[in-house]
């Protein structure tokens, strides 16, 4: 059966499928309703959306419930970029479906409100520029950068709040706490509401940046899927017969032979002189070979195999001298500024420099402060594995 087949993603798009039917028949998940009107059990199947686009994003490149036959058949009239397009196409339409609906509930902040509008903006382009320009041209890479930081933040930050609510509910289960009790101004539901609706945040900010990925890889599987069906197209024994047949009628009405090779002329400058030079070279089996001009192997004959030097010893001797003085006098200006600056009082006095008030003064902050610094920071005051965790327990 096609269940016997089916991967783990098949099996788990077919129940996200299934229950996403159901929930739409039950009448589970209104339209019309609110947050407040939806039940805390009934929260975490507002992300179904969520994880079946998730999952045909990792679906692999041929169809549902396929087996080994049936990939080798299905092969023959679908490649793999165009089945990934459809993949990725169905992942951006439940990725959009997910945003709708959280947006209707009020879940999401106004920054992430913006940036959704601005990615329809960017999918909201006429069939006619979507040919001549990608959809990404609509924002600058620093607009597209600055707009990927500000998620970065909003998704840690989901991250955060939702890893804080699950060590209160490990804690409430450790304690043995019941479920209208309060701990930290939360009771059992109250705290379970509260960790569904940042999960629910969380997987709207990891839907924005999917779809935005997902934007890039459609463009470049267009391009793939053009360049396939080129190749398809150069395959075709048909297409390579009647393209001989009319290269050939194409040489015999221009009165050339079919067996001469082309050639293409080249015309370039010189770096030195800027004397104009030509370059002729042959076509050969698609690939472009350069013919030898007499002059060009005259030019060769008594030319060196290696490196010819370019300066003389005493040049180079110079050019050594002029550097160490460089440095000489450099070392000189750093040790003459090192030894007005201030440091400790010890290497003062080891220094015979304890006689300069300024510097005694701008030395002595400096052992105030560094022993201030210790104070705050005493020995062994560093993160140990015996302190990790809930000092609580």
């Amino acid at each position: 059966s096609n269940n016997h087949h089916q991967t783990p993603i098949e099996k788990s798009i077919d129940i996200l499928t299934k229950l996403q039917i159901r929930l739409s028949r039950s009448g589970t998940l209104s339209n019309n309703e609110v947050l407040d009107d939806v039940a805390t059990s009934s929260l975490e199947f507002i992300g179904v959306e969520y994880h079946l686009g998730r999952a045909f994003l990792m679906l692999p490149t041929y169809q549902l419930g396929s087996s080994n036959n049936n990939n080798n058949n299905n092969s023959n009239s679908a490649s793999p970029s165009i089945l990934r397009k459809t993949n990725i196409t169905r992942a951006t339409d439940y990725f959009h479906a997910y945003l709708k609906k959280v947006d209707q509930l009020d879940l999401l902040n106004e920054a992430t409100i913006k940036e959704y509008h601005t990615l329809l903006d960017m999918e909201d382009i006429d069939d006619d520029d979507a040919k001549s320009r990608p959809a990404t041209t609509r924002m600058n890479q620093s607009q597209i950068r600055e707009m990927k930081i500000q998620r970065f933040q909003r998704k840690r930050a989901a991250s955060q709040k939702q890893a804080q609510f699950q060590s209160l509910l490990q804690r409430r289960s450790r304690l043995g706490l019941a479920q209208e009790e309060e701990m930290e101004g939360h009771d059992f539901e109250s705290l379970s509401r509260t960790l569904y609706i940042e999960t629910l945040r969380l997987y709207a900010e990891e839907c924005l940046e999917e779809i935005q990925s997902c934007l890039g890889e459609l463009e470049m599987l267009d391009m793939a899927i053009q360049m396939e069906r080129g190749r398809m197209i150069s395959q075709d024994p048909r297409m390579h017969s009647d393209r001989i047949h009319s290269r050939n009628g194409a040489a015999a009405a221009g009165g050339l032979s079919s067996k001469q090779p082309l050639q293409m002329t080249q015309i370039t400058q010189h770096p030195l002189t800027g004397e104009l030079q030509l370059q002729t070279q042959q076509v050969m089996n698609g690939q472009l070979k350069p013919i030898m001009q007499r002059q060009e192997i005259a030019n060769q004959v008594f030319r060196p195999g290696w490196n010819q030097p370019t300066m003389t010893l005493e040049e180079l001797g110079e050019r050594e001298r002029a550097d160490a003085i460089q440095r000489a006098e450099q070392q000189t200006v750093a040790e003459a500024e090192a030894k007005f600056r201030p440091r400790r009082y010890e290497q003062l006095v080891k220094d015979g420099m304890e006689d300069d008030e300024k510097l005694v003064e701008a030395s002595a902050k400096l052992d105030r402060d560094w022993d201030e610094w210790k104070e705050e920071n005493p020995r062994g005051s560093g993160n140990k594995m015996s302190e990790r965790g809930d000092r609580n327990f």
